[in-house]
């Protein structure tokens, strides 16, 4: 049998770490985090931030092209949507008809009515999606916010909620006269009711001329007979269809009833033009108040159904995150996943609100105007724009004959 020797200067193999050394490993793999890590976030949102100008730039150009491919009268656009706890969507549209719009149904004699161009999404029901957090705001102009009836009379339609001074007309000072940079509050209403003010359960409402908006947004317009981005500064009415089963003439209507229901519509084009169309939705040979009560809360401005819009020729790029921060919240409401709280069926009017729990001192006006600033690149809110700033948002004009985004240097 062999015998084993071992040197003696020899020592035997050791496959354990010492204390020390497992310090230094765990050092060096923090170190190495510390550093990889904010350098992927830095990488992530780049990325992200790349992708939100992307699908801008796509969506004005497909705006454009609408515009340019339609037939005259077919004003090609895009129109800015979110929804409560989701993401910015970009639907392209194409301009359907137009609505007569009395302010009263009650009084169809009356002489104060709108003319409202009416918009449906393009038939093959293309969107595009901003990056989640990522938003857009579009950018009004002073006294962009108010519009005029036919018989001269200043209302505050557009934009109504009390974050922009409600309903109330002032035409030398206030928020409406004012530039701001606007959010798009399409998600925030009551999806199981029909029309603005209405019970839930789809049911009808009345229509008053100081009805808060239900749903308002932006959009950015093509002419269709020059191709050139459009000048038009009136509202017009987007056709996007809420979520709910709740609606009007319950879940077997007639076959009267059944066409006027945009939820069981094969296309919501055709749809808009046989409303607009229509002689009457009641069955009568002429237009009644019945008839023209339905026709606002299924089609108008009331409608739960439509979004009230006007073209803006500027828009903001940003992360929502990024602007609380800079506003000072604590951060986004995680119902809706924006600084705006959730809507509530049970408040009186004026429901589209900021949530007063993300900020100290809650002060409604003073948010407004940090909200522009922050935009237009004072990061510090001090009033001044200077090398001490530094802005997160990107902000874009329109080419008006392009539809191509051009960056606003700062």
């Amino acid at each position: 049998m062999m015998k084993r020797f071992s040197h003696p200067g020899l020592r035997s193999f050791r496959g354990a770490f010492t204390i020390v050394e497992l310090l230094v490993v765990v050092v060096i793999i923090t170190i190495l985090v510390g550093i990889s890590v904010p350098a992927f976030q830095s990488m992530l949102y780049s990325s992200e931030r790349t992708l939100a100008i992307n699908a801008m730039q796509n969506a004005t150009v497909l705006a454009h092209d609408l515009a340019l491919s339609g037939q005259d009268g077919e004003d090609g656009a895009v129109v800015f949507l979110y929804d409560e706890g989701g993401r910015v969507t970009i639907i392209p549209a194409v301009k359907v008809g137009t609505l007569v719009e009395p302010i009263n149904p009650n009084q169809l004699n009356a002489s104060a009515f709108q003319e409202r161009d009416v918009f449906a999404p393009i038939a093959s029901g293309e969107t595009i999606q901003l990056p989640q957090n990522w938003s857009v705001r579009g950018y009004a102009a002073p006294g962009m916010m108010i519009d005029y009836l036919s018989d001269g009379v200043a209302v505050a339609q557009w934009y109504n909620s009390p974050l922009y001074g409600g309903t109330t007309v002032n035409t030398t000072a206030g928020p409406k006269v004012e530039r701001n940079w606007l959010f798009p509050e399409s998600g925030f209403f009551a999806k199981d009711s029909q029309a603005f003010g209405a019970a839930s359960g789809g049911g009808f409402g009345n229509v008053g001329r100081d009805d808060p908006t239900g749903r308002q947004s932006f959009m950015v317009r093509f002419d269709s007979r020059t191709g050139a981005i459009s000048r038009d500064t009136t509202a017009a009415l987007f056709i996007a269809p809420r979520t709910s089963r709740d609606r009007p003439f319950g879940d077997r209507p007639t076959p009267i009833d059944r066409w006027k229901r945009v939820d069981l519509a094969d296309s919501t084009r055709k749809w808009a033009e046989r409303m607009l169309k229509s002689p009457s939705l009641t069955g009568n040979d002429q237009w009644t108040r019945a008839d023209t009560a339905q026709r606002m809360q299924f089609i108008g401005n009331s409608s739960n159904d439509t979004v009230l819009v006007k073209p803006v020729t500027r828009l903001a790029i940003y992360d929502e995150r990024a602007l609380a921060r800079g506003i000072k919240a604590r951060g986004l409401n995680q119902a809706t996943g924006t600084i705006y709280e959730a809507y509530d069926q049970a408040m009186p009017n004026g429901r589209i609100r900021l949530d007063s729990s993300l900020f100290q001192g809650f002060n409604e006006d003073q948010i407004r105007l940090d909200i522009n600033g922050w935009i237009d690149g004072d990061t510090n809110l001090d009033g001044v724009f200077d090398e001490d700033d530094e802005p997160e948002s990107r902000i874009y004009t329109i080419q008006p004959y392009s539809g191509a985004l051009q960056e606003v240097l700062r």
